[in-house]
């Protein structure tokens, strides 16, 4: 049973217990009729507007199941509309492969939502995105663990995203959030060209550390992952190849199993001489 109705029902029943009594009391002390009259209106007046009050809120909750988007903000009601357009507008033009390709993504974030809203698992499509939300909804005091094979000068200085990257990354170390990231790298060369990024991490207060892959084979089953313990979430990178396709997790026994792995890694690896000087 609704709200509304189980509200109606309720002032049916004491509007006929009203009435009832109305009368009777009419009766008993010799009102008048006009006096009973008016009683009886003046309740009939505050029954009207009570379901005319329960009436405007049905309606609005109605609307609000049918248009969601009102209870977006101004900024987000635009946003939604025009993409809705634009997607309208796309749909008579599926002939075009790059606009199928665009619309298979559109519905793929409809998925996502889905997948998020039951905590499931999900395919996300911006390695740098799903990181930078992960460690921005961390808070002084907490921790953010990382393996990663982001062992390229470039992937921390070339792009608009990995720069905003880099400056999160040093803008939450200032702020307290414990960074730790372990570098996986394949050769000596590696380490030498990466020292810039090393320094200037460490210097932010970032701890890092480094270790070469082939010594954790066992232990990495995938190309890198980031996960915060203390909002039981994760991101994780399948595949050296493929950055832009990572898995988005709040599996808590995949996040535990995550930081056990972290834990291995990190004691086998190496603190570079800046850092541990």
């Amino acid at each position: 049973m609704s709200r509304a109705l189980f509200l109606r029902l309720i002032i049916a029943f004491f509007g006929l217990l009203f009435i009832l009594l109305t009368i009777w009391a009419g009766s008993h002390y010799h009102f008048g009729y006009s006096i009973t009259l008016v009683v009886m209106l003046a309740f009939a007046m505050a029954t009207f507007l009570a379901e005319l009050i329960i009436a405007i809120d049905s309606l609005e909750k109605r609307i609000k199941l049918l248009y969601p988007s009102l209870e977006l903000s101004t900024a987000e009601q635009i946003s939604v509309n025009e993409t809705l357009t634009i997607y309208n507008r796309l749909k008579k033009q599926h002939s075009v492969v790059s606009t199928k390709i665009a619309l298979l993504e559109f519905d793929n974030i409809h998925t996502i939502l889905k997948c998020a809203e039951r905590g499931s698992d999900y395919i996300f499509h911006d390695i740098y995105l799903a990181s930078m939300v992960l460690l921005g909804s961390l808070e002084p005091g907490q921790t953010f663990k990382v393996v990663s094979n982001l062992t390229k000068r470039f992937y921390w200085k070339t792009g608009k995203h990995a720069s905003d990257h880099s400056e999160l990354n040093f803008r939450q170390a200032r702020n307290g959030v414990t960074i730790e990231r372990i570098f996986v790298l394949n050769t000596k060369n590696e380490l030498s060209g990466l020292a810039e990024i090393i320094e200037e991490q460490a210097q932010a207060g970032i701890h890092i550390y480094y270790v070469f892959k082939d010594s954790i084979e066992n232990l990495l089953p995938y190309a890198s992952f980031a996960i915060s313990e203390n909002l039981s979430s994760g991101v994780v990178s399948h595949r050296e190849d493929i950055l832009g396709k990572v898995t988005v997790t709040t599996n808590s026994e995949w996040i535990t199993d995550l930081a056990t792995r972290f834990d291995e890694i990190k004691a086998i690896s190496n603190v570079p001489s800046s850092q541990s000087s």
